[in-house]
């Protein structure tokens, strides 16, 4: 599936190939400015100014349409990231000018960055529950082909799970329930030979999966379930690569019920764990990943109910670890305690990612911006980094910190589920805090990404989309797994 036309034209023939009430836009990048220089001298641009060293015109080209050209050759000190966050801006520029399809033009058809920023452009137009786009239509224009193999890793597949990473996010909860996302993946499992198994309430409660019993223990729309996936794992003598994703379909605190500014009326979104790692498990096995994967997505729903979890209880995990339940809103790091123990018995892997929504204090102290990484070794932070700036994705790494470990014990049993530094705020270090609950569940080498921050437009100001899903860190996240 591709999110956007591409079509063929010479810049002879650039203006003549616009068609009714299209508006033409045009990013340079930085080795092919000259391009722009000669498309600029055609052009009428009453509007001109510089923008944190981008050049940006706006007026009409000579066959009457509106046009918007963006200049980079004064921003070799600006991060990718940033590029994007000023194109962000950008986008406003046409929409406010009642644009009814766009087309794009890219001065160097074989440079990722011009790629990635097209996606947010058009992202930027579309409505954010189906990702439709809301204009006629959006076109890219390029002089040659793309190339896909140079430009973008794995394009079409890429793009295909990118988006329906969005979708699977904006979706309303009553639809994306734990019961849709299993037959979703059981559908993908019969198409791709993937070994597919999945828990049901009662069979999590005989296992002794009782922390992923407790959290979904009230909902009848979204009752808990452990969906279990699996692709060359069979007679393989290497051991799996294990994504664990939390997919809480919506989560209202439990008893200690969110209030507004807690943001629980977007909190279809607290399923963006197991729908990044179920779309990257999609994605690797698609293109042709060739070494052992296995998926864990531990779903469920967390309402206020007679039959909610209550504060205070004690529930055994899998491990056979005490956790008292001291808030029914840090569920979270509950289901993928239980997942992780129950994953890694099950298929031994070499190395476990985990992704979750997990804490609110990840926006806090990290910003709308960046995704925090937790206990990644050197070599996988350098990887990541560097992945994650071809595609314009920020991600903050921490290691293990003893004080941190010791903050989710307690006296009363094992371990507790609301972890805090004493005699702190009530945020500090909690999305570092959380991470370290993870590690008394698993041990195997675990990596962990608390993307609540990044995957959904707090701000209004990520780039692509003015609200929802922002993608982030599909992009970099797939590439990255690919090599692990």
């Amino acid at each position: 599936m591709k999110i956007i036309s591409e079509e063929l034209v010479s810049l002879d023939n650039l203006f003549s190939s616009l068609q009714l009430d299209e508006t033409l836009v045009v990013l340079s990048s930085e080795t092919k400015d000259a391009v722009i220089e000669k498309i600029k001298a055609k052009c009428s641009l009453p509007m001109t100014k510089t923008q944190h060293g981008v050049d940006v015109c706006i007026g009409t080209t000579p066959s009457g349409h509106g046009c918007l050209l963006v200049s980079w050759k004064d921003t070799k000190n600006l991060t990718f990231f940033e590029k994007r966050w000023l194109l962000g801006t950008l986008a406003n520029s046409v929409k406010s000018n009642g644009a009814k399809s766009v087309a794009l033009f890219l001065s160097d058809e074989g440079c990722r960055q011009q790629l990635i920023m097209a996606e947010d452009l058009y992202g930027a137009f579309c409505d954010s529950i189906d990702v439709e786009l809301k204009l006629a239509s959006f076109r890219i224009l390029s002089q040659k082909k793309i190339r896909e193999n140079d430009a973008d890793f794995h394009r079409s597949i890429r793009s295909k799970y990118f988006v329906d990473f969005k979708k699977w996010i904006n979706a309303n909860p009553d639809e994306m329930t734990s019961l849709e996302i299993a037959s979703r993946l059981e559908v993908f499992s019969k198409r791709h030979q993937c070994t597919y198994q999945v828990l049901d309430d009662k069979e999590i409660v005989a296992k002794g999966l009782n922390l992923l019993a407790a959290v979904g223990q009230a909902s009848i729309r979204s009752p808990s379930r452990l969906i279990l996936l699996s692709h060359g794992c069979e007679n393989s003598k290497e051991a799996p690569l294990l994504l664990v994703g939390k997919g809480v379909t919506f989560d209202t605190g439990g008893i200690n019920v969110k209030p507004h500014d807690r943001f629980v009326n977007c909190m279809k979104n607290d399923m963006g764990g197991a729908a990044l790692l179920s779309q990257v498990f999609m994605a690797l096995v698609e293109s042709g990943y060739d070494r052992p994967l296995a998926l864990a997505v531990p779903a469920c729903e967390n309402l206020v109910a007679q039959n909610s979890m209550k504060p205070g209880s004690v529930v055994k995990a899998y491990n056979r670890k005490n956790v008292v339940i001291e808030h029914t809103d840090a569920e979270g790091r509950l289901i993928l305690a239980d997942a992780l123990s129950y994953a890694e018995e099950l298929f031994q892997p070499r190395q476990i990612v985990v992704a979750a929504t997990l804490t609110t204090s990840a926006m806090t102290q990290f910003s709308n911006f960046y995704t925090p990484g937790h206990f990644l070794d050197e070599s996988q932070k350098s990887k990541l980094s560097e992945v994650g700036e071809s595609w314009g994705e920020l991600f903050t790494f921490w290691n293990e910190f003893l004080p941190f470990a010791n903050c989710n014990n307690t006296p009363i049993t094992d371990l507790t589920n609301m972890g805090r530094m004493p005699g702190a705020l009530p945020a500090s270090g909690g999305s570092m805090i959380a991470a370290h609950f993870l590690k008394n569940f698993c041990t195997a080498p675990m990596v962990h990404f608390d993307i609540f921050a990044s995957t959904w437009n707090w701000s209004g100001t990520y780039p692509g989309p003015i609200f929802g899903a922002t993608g982030a860190p599909f992009n970099s996240l797939f590439e990255w797994t690919y090599g692990l």
